[in-house]
Parts: C-alpha cells; sequence; structure tokens
C-alpha cells in the first residue's frame, strides 16, 4: 500500500524559462578535463553563487564569475511551477499521503521552490546540496523514507530522469513513475502529465492508496 508519493523538482514541479548553465561554464573554465566531477560537486556544496563556489576551492574568483552570477539570478528568476504541480500535490494531500521531494541542485536553485510555495505540499526535503547525497545514491531514498517515517516499498517516486528518479528509487524497493512531458516513451510506469499521476493510483479500502496494475 502506497503511502507516500516522493518527486523531483526541477522539470517535474518546476521549469526554467532559461538555463545558461554557469556552474558549467564556469567548470569547463576551471578544469576543461573533468568539469563533471567540478559540477557534481557544486551539487553537494551550500553555495551562495559561482563566485562563492570558486572561493570554497581555493580560486580567487576571476571578474567573468561575476556575469556568471548574473545570468545565475536571472535563470532562477526565470522558474516557473508547471501548470500541473499544485492541483497534483493538492489532491495527492487531500487523499492522506504524505510527500516528499528529492532534488540535486546547486544550492541557489532552492529559490524557487519556496517563492511558488510548493514548500507547503511537503512533509520532507532531501536537497544534495543539503545532505551531501545526490540521487541516485541509495542512501538519498533511504534518508527520505526514514524521514516520512515509511517502508520504502510504501512509496512511489515521480520524476522526469529514468536513472534519478526510476531505476535509482525501484533499486531500494521502491515504486516509481516516469514523468515524461513530451509525451515519448509512454507505457506501464509512464506519464506525459502530473495530472494523469492519479490515474496510476486508486484509493485502497484502508489508509493510502495502492498502485494499479
Amino acid at each position: 500500500m502506497t503511502e507516500a508519493v516522493i518527486f523531483d523538482l526541477y522539470g517535474t514541479l518546476i521549469q526554467l524559462g532559461r538555463d545558461t548553465n554557469p556552474y558549467l561554464r564556469f567548470a569547463r573554465r576551471v578544469r576543461p578535463e573533468d568539469p563533471r566531477s567540478l559540477v557534481l560537486r557544486s551539487l553537494l556544496t551550500e553555495t551562495r553563487g559561482v563566485g562563492d563556489f570558486a572561493v570554497q576551492l581555493g580560486i580567487s574568483p576571476a571578474s567573468d564569475t561575476e556575469s556568471l552570477d548574473d545570468d545565475l539570478q536571472r535563470d532562477i528568476e526565470s522558474a516557473r511551477a508547471f501548470e500541473d504541480a499544485a492541483a497534483a500535490l493538492a489532491e495527492l494531500r487531500d487523499r492522506g499521503l504524505k510527500l516528499g521531494l528529492i532534488s540535486n541542485l546547486a544550492a541557489p536553485y532552492k529559490e524557487p521552490f519556496f517563492r511558488h510555495g510548493l514548500d507547503g505540499y511537503f512533509h520532507a526535503t532531501v536537497f544534495s546540496c543539503d545532505v551531501g547525497l545526490r540521487k541516485p545514491e541509495s542512501e538519498v531514498y533511504l534518508r527520505m523514507a526514514r524521514d516520512l517515517d515509511i517502508r520504502p516499498a510504501n512509496a512511489v517516486m515521480v520524476g522526469d530522469s529514468l536513472r534519478s528518479d526510476y531505476d535509482g528509487p525501484r533499486a531500494v524497493g521502491m515504486n516509481a513513475v516516469l514523468l515524461r512531458r513530451s509525451g515519448e516513451s509512454r507505457g506501464e510506469g509512464v506519464i506525459k502529465s502530473l495530472s494523469d499521476l492519479s490515474g496510476t493510483l486508486r484509493l485502497s479500502s484502508g489508509h493510502g492508496v495502492d498502485p494499479v496494475a
């Protein structure tokens, strides 16, 4: 029986109107041979922006980090909640389900989650930059299960990444639903809108819901 639904954030509940990838651009400049490792580190570190991240790495911020931080701010300001997000969250909450959120992000990207009032729907949140863990590490899903006081088998993860939001949670015994807003790869366990999510679950005779077979 499902007692909780756990969501990804970007691409699932929130979209960026513009995305200039400032952390990636910074990483390519300072570590062109392996920028990915720096980008991953930015997801596990509490930073105020690109310039602050450079300081934490022991790198004197160059003048171009100011322009990167300007781009970062404009990217964040462009963030909007998907039209189906609030209604889907409210419906699940009203059905008595616990709601959790797991997101891989650099710290400045948390702001739209609170600005758009999405935080009010959730019983627990796990941001990679706060806890030093990221999807698809098993511990991040298990931590969320503990925070929600449920067994992993009684949770469903919803997100747009096959690796992080579908395969990762299933590896620890959670159920999962893959969101494909483009409509591609339709099939069992795949939805194209959060409006379709309630249709993949049915009310059980007791508390919570059961997955539709």
